[in-house]
């Protein structure tokens, strides 16, 4: 028979239940080598208290001793301690990095530990030990991938939480309820937001992958601008606090980072007006044509506002300005409105009208005394050619 080899384990074991008799020890040594890099960055943070640590050293190490003691099927003693670890750590703020360093370092430790106390023993044990010692790295392996498990978990429940509270405030103040001194004190400490701030809010109308939110944020910021973006849907909105700059500025910074058409508000100023500038911002979103990109700043476009601001009002004077013109085939219609848009353009030059259009002025002429037929009315009063443009900006915004 072959004889079958005997298990490095039974060493290891005996030389680990005597570390997990000096586990103080450990922590103290652990809570020294570590404030070479990682404490610095724990003291940073404020929220991580030396008895945190030491507790957490202490634990963790105990956790690691009892796997190796008595193996790994029973995770009732050594798995609260990493979940703990890795809950606390995602609370307080602390780089996962930071957390695993600090691991390491108590994983090198417990080894230089288990070994002081193995060359105390016959070399045949001494060299079993050794043999064994994958065990070791085994039970810090599965510690450290419970406690990055649970940091994991806990980061990604706590930025739920902050998303909804985000989304709380954001709605309220948007829906008009910034005037409320707690909503506006809560909205200032958790946005990171001036209430007495000048603001512009922007509303886009497609779905925004994160990354390319996040990115027109830290560029705002680069700029001097706090902001505040939230999903809503299929439209983004976005509260922005600024700095010297205009609407215009913000405009030209979020431009390249939204996918599809979008609105801006004028300023208006603190919590207190945040929604009405909401409520602009959908005008001036309103204002731009389906299909179209960029954002429309409401100050820029005004009059089209006016008239998708009372969008039946405004259907009713296109009718009646443009008549008959509308009920033509569509080549011939958009040819006329195309015309008459062109000419308005042109203040009212048939010269300069035929040199955009690449006709000439004779055609243009025809065409308005075309137009003029239809509608019954001349294009020489003053009040006609007002409605004019009116209608045509309601036909390009609400019924083309």
């Amino acid at each position: 028979m072959t004889e079958q080899p005997h298990a490095p384990r039974s060493v290891i074991r005996e030389v680990a239940a005597v570390v997990l008799a000096d586990l103080p020890s450990f922590a103290d040594r652990l809570s020294e080598m570590g404030a070479v890099r990682e404490e610095r960055i724990y003291a940073r943070n404020g929220k991580v208290p030396k008895a945190d640590m030491w507790k957490s050293f202490h634990d963790n190490g105990r956790s690691v001793l009892l796997l190796v003691t008595r193996g790994f099927e029973d995770e009732r003693e050594w798995l609260d301690p990493p979940l703990a670890t890795g809950r606390r750590r995602a609370e307080q703020g602390v780089p996962l990095e930071s957390v695993l360093h600090l691991f390491r370092l108590g994983g090198t430790l417990l080894w230089e530990m288990l070994l002081a106390e193995a060359r105390r023993r016959s070399p045949a044990e001494l060299e079993e030990f050794v043999d064994g010692a994958m065990l070791l790295w085994e039970a810090i392996d599965r510690i450290s991938v419970a406690m990055v498990d649970s940091y994991r978990t806990w980061q990604a429940e706590i930025r739920r939480r902050a998303n909804r509270r985000k989304e709380r405030l954001v709605g309220a103040l948007i829906g008009g309820r910034g005037v409320d001194p707690t909503v506006a004190a809560d909205a200032e400490t958790e946005l990171n937001l001036s209430a007495r701030g000048r603001y512009v809010v922007v509303l886009s109308a497609g779905e925004e992958a994160e990354e390319d939110l996040r990115a027109a944020q830290s560029c705002l910021a680069v700029h001097g601008m706090q902001s505040v973006w939230l999903s809503r849907g299929e439209r983004v909105v976005w509260l922005v606090e600024l700095a010297a700059a205009g609407p215009a500025r913000v405009a030209e910074l979020l431009t390249p980072h939204l996918r599809d058409r979008a609105g801006m508000s004028g300023v208006v100023d603190g919590f207190a007006e945040l929604g009405v500038g909401y409520q602009l911002a959908e005008t001036a979103l309103l204002t731009q044509p389906g299909g179209a990109a960029g954002i429309a700043v409401l100050d820029d476009r005004l009059p089209e506002a006016l008239v998708v601001s009372s969008p039946q009002l405004s259907q009713r004077l296109a009718a009646r300005t443009l008549g008959r013109v509308l009920e033509l085939d569509a080549p011939e219609r958009e040819m006329l409105l195309d015309t008459l848009e062109t000419w308005f353009r042109a203040e009212r030059s048939a010269g300069r009208t035929g040199t955009l259009l690449y006709c000439h002025r004779n055609t243009v002429l025809n065409r308005l005394r075309k137009v003029e037929l239809l509608t019954g009315k001349s294009l020489e009063d003053d009040r006609h050619q007002l409605a004019c443009r009116l209608a045509l900006m309601a036909y390009r915004t609400l019924l083309r």
